[in-house]
């Protein structure tokens, strides 16, 4: 079986700040990733490692990477999302599902993860069909389930679809891991204990910029009908669905208690991801709160490298990944 100091690896595409990995590298040995935007790779290399390639992933021939026991891709979901652009597989990024599949398709990897936004399964029903159809037809056992971020011990509430192949001559399906069965953590179980937001945490400092004080009080006392809203944090329930539209107006996200956006740290808290994961001060704040918005759950991930590593280690040497 292939590894690298007796541990499965792992090529990821489409690593964004490399949230997803750095839940991952618990488990499984990351080697080799690849991400579009300058300052979310800058984010990845600082936190999960120097192998991460900057380009455009339709620019990388399927030869020139490395071999890996599991492939994870979470392709853009803009295209895909309600509040995107839903233009489903017509769209720029909506596309990069395929160049994904095309990779698995060529260097076949005994495993591969997909993440996307429910919107992929639902709105879009049919591209997601077909997916999975031509995943099968390439060879791949193929399993999906809807996963929620709350039941896995994270103050947010988090669908997203998750799909993971097995190639079909390692005689097996894979098993989704079960839930977390405990009372549901609360936005102050995630930031309660967080000190005044000046800075002296690591990515932890408020902003009035967006929106500004005056700019919350005016909303709230006078509500628009077709606004989306502030939407203030409750201490004592889980946050709504974090999304990368944060980066451009945090009035959806307000502290429970204070005038101001969530800050980048108790965006992170509220995912899960450890304080050891820090963002660079030289990536503009705008990428920050963007990569924590597209990034996967914390200890959603922490299952999902635990279930692939058990399930992939009960492989007999005569069922072997070679």
């Amino acid at each position: 079986m292939p590894n690298i100091d007796g541990q499965l690896t792992v090529a990821s595409f489409f690593s964004g700040a490399g949230l997803l990995d750095y839940s991952l590298m618990n488990e499984l040995k990351i080697i080799w990733a690849n991400e579009v935007t300058p300052a979310a790779a800058e984010s990845y290399r600082a936190n999960v490692g120097d192998h991460i390639h900057v380009g455009d992933i339709n620019q990388i021939v399927s030869a020139d990477i490395p071999y890996a026991d599991i492939y994870v891709g979470c392709p853009p979901c803009q295209d895909y999302s309600s509040i995107g652009n839903n233009e489903g597989e017509e769209g720029e990024r909506g596309s990069l599902i395929w160049t994904y599949f095309e990779h698995i398709k060529v260097n076949r990897p005994p495993v591969f993860l997909f993440e996307n936004v429910i919107g992929l399964m639902r709105q879009h029903k049919v591209t997601f069909e077909k997916m999975l159809s031509m995943f099968k037809q390439s060879g791949y056992n193929v399993n999906w389930q809807i996963l929620n971020a709350c039941h896995y011990d994270t103050a947010q509430d988090r669908h997203r679809v998750f799909v993971v192949g097995v190639r079909k001559d390692l005689g097996f399906t894979f098993r989704f891991p079960g839930e977390i069965l405990s009372i549901s953590k609360t936005v102050y179980d995630a930031i309660g204990d967080l000190p005044p937001a000046s800075g002296e945490i690591p990515n932890h400092l408020a902003t009035w910029t967006s929106p500004s004080p005056e700019r919350i009080k005016d909303v709230m006392m006078n509500p628009r009908k077709q606004f989306r809203g502030m939407r203030r944090l409750d201490w004592y329930r889980e946050s709504p669905t974090l999304t990368a539209h944060i980066a451009k107006d945090g009035r959806e996200f307000l502290h429970p208690s204070e005038n101001r956006r969530l800050t980048v740290r108790e965006c992170l808290r509220i995912m899960g991801t450890p304080d050891s994961y820090v963002f660079p001060d030289k990536v503009p704040l705008s990428h920050q709160y963007r990569a924590v918005g597209n990034g996967v759950a914390h200890n959603v991930g922490l299952a999902l490298g635990k279930a692939i590593k058990e399930q992939l280690g009960q492989v007999t040497l005569q069922n072997s990944l070679f």
